[in-house]
């Protein structure tokens, strides 16, 4: 029996600093270990990719800059712990949103693991970034060096 891939649509959110571009990350502070993740979920059936990656950007984050999709940077196939195919898609999204840090609690499906949840939610460097990202699960610094090459 072959079992269908779930497709999800994830986004590097970056915005302009001083110090070159800085990368959306958020955690799970009743959860640390589960690491440092990136803004990213399930594509509903007849929604657009590009278009879920902005919702679930603003479902996982609260995030109240404008977002500018600048392109798609990758898509990955993985499997989960559970042995569930997936295919990620990550999308390059730009906003000038002026918060540094700050909480919010995930909204969306009601039967979603994290609904509920609050997340720690920071803009870093991308190397710094990278290297948290690179800490957790599923690969998403995979295309963080692609971003240095991006318009910003």
């Amino acid at each position: 029996m072959t079992t269908i891939a779930r497709v999800r649509a994830a986004c590097y959110i970056t915005r302009p600093a001083p110090n070159g571009q800085e990368l959306l990350v958020f955690s799970y502070p009743a959860a640390p270990d589960a690491g440092t993740h990136l803004p990213g979920g399930g594509i509903e059936p007849g929604e657009r990719p590009d278009a879920a990656a902005v919702r679930e950007a603003i479902e996982e984050t609260g995030i109240q800059g404008s977002l500018a999709l600048h392109g798609v940077v990758g898509v990955q196939q993985t499997t989960y712990d559970t042995g569930t195919p997936c295919i990620s898609v990550y999308f390059h999204l730009v906003t000038d949103e002026p918060r540094d840090t700050w909480r919010h609690t995930v909204i969306g499906d009601a039967d979603a693991w994290d609904t509920g949840m609050e997340t720690e939610c920071r803009f870093l460097p991308l190397a710094q970034a990278a290297e948290r990202l690179r800490s957790s699960w599923h690969h998403q610094e995979a295309y963080v060096n692609l971003l240095h090459t991006a318009r910003s």
